[in-house]
């Protein structure tokens, strides 16, 4: 199910973009049920960047940058850049 090539490197890293998946997905369900977004497609680091000049989504932009920093730089950017490619591709399929 995992394997691409059939090697223990694929799996590991099919394994890795699935959770990444499933990180995003709960994100955007916290944004949604906490959060009361009206837009459930946006991620919470997503909204944070598009916000940010409210007090307390800069605050929340602020704090997930710092808590993402040992694994990229800029992440609510970033995830305000996927959440906007993600609507894209969507819109382009016609579904």
């Amino acid at each position: 199910m995992w394997r691409v090539n059939g090697d223990a490197y694929d799996w590991f890293f099919g394994v890795g973009a699935y959770l990444v998946r499933c990180g995003d997905a709960l994100s955007q369900l916290i944004n949604v049920v906490f959060f009361l977004s009206e837009n459930p497609n946006e991620s919470i680091s997503g909204r944070s960047y598009r916000q940010q000049e409210d007090w307390f989504w800069g605050g929340m932009m602020f704090v997930l940058n710092i808590l993402f920093r040992p694994f990229e730089t800029g992440h609510c950017e970033k995830a305000h850049r996927a959440d906007l490619r993600r609507a894209a591709q969507l819109m382009a399929s016609g579904k």
